[in-house]
């Protein structure tokens, strides 16, 4: 079936056609571009959609998701807004178990008046009979009843006293335990909300991790079997350590937040210096230097590209020094990649470029933490935060930085990530209009290999479109009014 789109301003980010008037797809793909509007005669067999002036873009996609559990936690109870634990306390009391388990996400233990957890007597008190995980926003700490704590298989020492916070370890056996327990019914429930939250913020891709961080692959197995059923496309990661059963489910890939270190927020993320307001931590390295040399080398001998969670600079580190033992042809070859990347010196970038090291990040974390007098100041101070999320810096040499939200860590916003890219906190490091776009549509693409058929409105790629009512840049009230994947609109 042939389609025609028309009465709309296409941006293609094709340097030889930057904007078009229209585009004529068939099956699923982009097979005419129209740079004035054509003959409404010549077009009686296609169907028609007039897209109502819209500014429509190359479908956005998002580099990073924890999409399964930012599907799941979405059904579930969001402390965001909590300022008292009695607040905290009120809304679990009212939140609605999913698969016999209730989750809580968006706690920052910050932002309530008390500054800290609630322990597991005060949570048993609102929730005594179901498990209950509680998340801190930033994923890396969360908070348990007490039949969780008698629930969850501990691999060993459980954490003493059924303390919380709950961090390192203990937080993704924890998490990893409450995820494994859904049914495959759930599961898909979790991704089909996923995939109407990703088309309301106007997203065709999403790439997403799977896994529990160490060797199990979870429903990996599972989504890629159901993939086709979504109105958006998954490209799903086998986060974990297991690079022989990666190359067994057929992936070109490996990792996701398999950690390196963990985060500024929990005071995990390894850092080359201390913590100002902890100056006797330097954070975490959950692994040692030979460790990640020998799985980089392993990952490459298998042609799998690595990607994996690493903050602080000192976990940055551990893994440019395990890339560069490849040396650099072989290294450009496969293009391993930093996930968030937050902490860098030049030195660490131009190491980056050399041996084509990519990185995806988030630019929302600099629009949350990254001002004046917020987190990223209070734990490293000035001179640090204005090495944090160095977008400009790495365009600047060459490095390809891929845009996510990290979503459920943050929501799930693609124009949101854009404004916040070319507004960083420090000048230097903002990105141009453009530069921002192509982060959440050709740079996903080409980061996974996909740079063919998706991230462009172009002649053979895939029909994915974003249509916006108004163009990026010009206003900062704009909003999606449809999602075109693979020419039907969704």
């Amino acid at each position: 079936m042939r389609t025609l789109f028309y009465n709309a301003t296409f941006h293609t980010l094709d340097n030889d056609l930057p904007t078009a008037k229209a585009i004529l797809t068939e099956d699923g793909r982009i097979t005419d571009i129209f740079h004035r509007n054509p003959d409404a005669d010549k077009f009686i067999d296609a169907v028609r959609i007039d897209l109502n002036k819209a500014h429509v873009y190359p479908g956005f996609t998002d580099a990073h998701t924890h999409s399964f559990e930012g599907g799941l936690y979405s059904l579930g109870v969001d402390l965001s807004c909590a300022r008292s634990l009695d607040e905290v306390f009120q809304l679990l009391g009212a939140g609605k178990p999913v698969g016999g388990m209730l989750f809580a996400s968006g706690f920052d233990e910050n932002q309530i008046a008390e500054s800290r957890f609630p322990t597991a007597m005060e949570l048993d008190r609102v929730v005594l009979d179901v498990p209950l995980l509680l998340r801190r926003v930033d994923g890396h700490s969360c908070a348990l009843n007490t039949i969780a704590f008698q629930q969850i298989d501990w691999h060993g020492k459980p954490p003493s006293d059924h303390a919380n916070p709950v961090r390192g370890k203990h937080n993704d056996l924890a998490a990893h335990w409450f995820h494994r327990n859904l049914d495959d019914d759930g599961v898909l429930i979790a991704y089909r909300q996923a995939s109407r939250l990703a088309l309301q913020a106007g997203c065709t891709s999403i790439h997403t991790m799977v896994g529990d961080s160490f060797q199990d692959p979870l429903h990996y197995e599972l989504l890629v079997s159901h993939r086709d059923e979504f109105p958006v496309e998954f490209f799903p990661y086998p986060q974990m350590f297991d690079i022989e059963k990666a190359v067994a489910l057929g992936s070109s890939r490996i990792g996701g937040c398999i950690l390196v270190d963990g985060s500024f927020g929990s005071h995990t993320a390894g850092l080359k210096k201390p913590y100002i307001d902890q100056p006797k931590t330097r954070g975490n390295l959950y692994r040692s230097d030979a460790f990640w040399q020998k799985f980089v080398l392993e990952a490459s001998e298998n042609n799998l590209q690595v990607f994996v969670h690493a903050i602080g600079d000192a976990a940055i580190q551990q893994l440019i020094d395990a890339v560069k033992m490849l040396g650099k042809s072989r290294a450009n070859e496969l293009h391993h990649t930093v996930i968030h990347c937050e902490l860098t010196d030049d030195r660490m970038l131009d190491d980056m470029a050399e041996y084509g090291m990519y990185a995806a990040m988030q630019p929302m974390f600099d629009r949350l933490w990254g001002g004046e007098g917020q987190l990223y100041e209070r734990v490293l101070g000035i001179d640090r935060t204005r090495r944090t999320n160095r977008l400009k810096s790495m365009h600047d040499r060459g490095i390809h930085v891929a845009g996510s939200t990290d979503w459920y860590i943050t929501e799930l916003t693609m124009l949101g990530g854009i404004h916040a890219a070319t507004q960083h906190h420090n000048p230097d490091e903002r990105l141009s209009t453009d530069q921002a776009i192509r982060l959440f549509t050709t740079n996903p693409a080409k980061m996974i290999g996909e740079d063919r058929r998706l991230g462009l409105l172009k002649t053979g790629y895939q029909a994915d479109m974003t249509c916006l009512d108004r163009e990026i840049g010009v206003s900062n009230e704009i909003s999606v009014q449809r999602v075109v994947k693979r020419g039907e609109v969704s």
